[in-house]
């Protein structure tokens, strides 16, 4: 076929016009990508994205923050530390973010005592924060801790055998007070014996398990305080909350004789039936800020004493299962058996946390006081299970009137793992080493058949 002249002119315009159109869609598209930022985290987990309680908190800063990466230019971890903070300045214009070089800035990395690669500090003002990762946990709790109005200040009291925030055995509460001081809270010990003045500035005084009695003059130091507007973290225990028995009735509550004890503790793998499991929660903020259930070994339950008039609204918070009891067999030796006994027990549910508050004259901030049955649940050793941590956090921000304020959760891969019970595993390893091979075989013998015959 013979083209004509005015065919192969078209031709070459067509092409030409073809190279220039796709030339301004690639420079348009460049101009868009360069404009737009906008992306879809697809993970099951949405490990690339930031948690809601992130996103509120940079919504919320109101002042600049200046945030210095120390990493190298050629470092491994710099395109993710770059990639990390991009989320944090995408969701709030207030974060300064800058990266500097260590090798380069030798002085800059003494006044700071820069410690490693890919060190952040976070700060605002006089207030300073070193993170040492990359996780959205630890850079949102620096964030928060600079970014803190005020820095409460608590008080654990010590003398009577109590939890001591800075023990690392496994009755100790290092672990929990090593994450408030992270978000910017002050903790500090509190000996009434020895120092029978309580600061002006303190926030909140906890009282964690004591295990001896208490001098009537340091009963009447926290019953003052009470008096005067104090908030109260009290964490009891089985009988150990005779000790403080006049500062229960002041609260108008009372302790019910015994421990509470719990079957449910079984499905989450705990055949002793004094974990008490909590699925249960009244409607407040700190239960909003309590993702799942939370475990209290060995508990006490408690109750509103009616018949003691008070200005305190009660809010019963931690409610057990149906088929909790209170074992009133408080001598069984240690081969004893628990189980509920209708003729001595008491049939649940119950009331292991009480949260009270009320509004003082003189004053337009409430006053707040936290009584749980159980101070195991915030230790070393159980802080970790369940949703113990964020439980034990929610109630520091709601006793230090820091409402807003929840732990950031830690994004984890789901559970992806296929289990397979003994017979499941037995069929399919028949299949796998007998029915599969012998299903190829015939496949293959009856294509041999079938050609045979052709």
């Amino acid at each position: 076929m013979k083209l004509n002249r005015q065919y192969i002119r078209m031709f070459t315009v067509q092409k030409w016009l073809f190279w220039a159109l796709l030339v301004v869609a690639v420079i348009v598209l460049a101009q868009l990508a360069e404009h737009t930022n906008t992306r879809f985290d697809l993970t099951a987990s949405q490990r690339h994205s930031l948690s809601p309680t992130t996103l509120s908190l940079l919504q919320g800063l109101e002042q600049t923050v200046d945030v210095e990466v120390f990493i190298s230019h050629n470092h491994e971890f710099r395109d993710l530390a770059s990639s990390i903070l991009k989320r944090y300045q995408t969701a709030s214009s207030q974060l300064n973010v800058r990266f500097t070089d260590p090798e380069q800035a030798p002085q800059r990395v003494r006044e700071l005592n820069i410690r490693q690669q890919g060190e952040i500090v976070i700060s605002t003002g006089t207030r300073r924060q070193h993170v040492l990762d990359f996780s959205e946990q630890s850079i949102t709790n620096a964030l928060l801790s600079v970014a803190r109005q005020q820095q409460p200040l608590i008080l654990f009291v010590e003398g009577h055998g109590e939890r001591s925030p800075f023990s690392d055995a496994n009755f100790g509460l290092s672990l929990w007070s090593e994450y408030l001081r992270a978000t910017g809270v002050q903790i500090e010990s509190l000996n009434l014996a020895a120092s029978p003045i309580i600061p002006e500035n303190t926030s909140v005084i906890v009282i964690a398990s004591p295990q001896r009695a208490w001098l009537e003059g340091e009963i009447t130091l926290i019953q003052r305080y009470i008096d005067n507007g104090g908030n109260l973290l009290w964490m009891a225990e089985p009988e150990q909350h005779l000790l403080l028995s006049p500062v229960a009735e002041q609260l108008g509550l009372y302790f019910n004789s015994g421990r509470v004890l719990d079957v449910n503790a079984q499905l989450l793998g705990i055949q002793d039936p004094g974990f008490v499991v909590i699925a249960d929660y009244a409607n407040h903020p700190v239960a909003a800020a309590t993702p799942s259930v939370t475990l209290f070994p060995d508990a006490v339950a408690i109750e509103q004493n009616t018949a003691v008039a008070t200005d305190w609204n009660y809010t019963s918070l931690l409610h057990t299962g149906a088929q909790s009891w209170i074992q009133m067999n408080t001598d069984a030796d240690d081969t004893y058996v628990p189980e509920f006994n209708a003729n001595i027990d008491m049939a649940g549910p119950f009331s292991i946390g009480y949260l009270l508050e009320r509004w003082p004259d003189s004053d337009d901030n409430p006053q707040r006081i936290a009584v749980l049955g159980d101070g195991d649940f915030a230790s070393n050793t159980y802080i970790g299970n369940a949703a113990n941590l964020d439980f034990a956090n929610a109630l520091i921000n709601w006793l230090t009137e820091d409402d807003a304020l929840i732990e950031i959760p830690l994004r984890t891969t789901p559970d992806n793992q296929l289990k397979l019970s003994d017979v499941q595993s037995m069929l399919l390893g028949i299949g796998f080493l007998f029915v599969l091979p012998l299903l190829l075989a015939g496949t293959g013998l009856l294509l041999w058949w079938l050609r045979r015959r052709r």
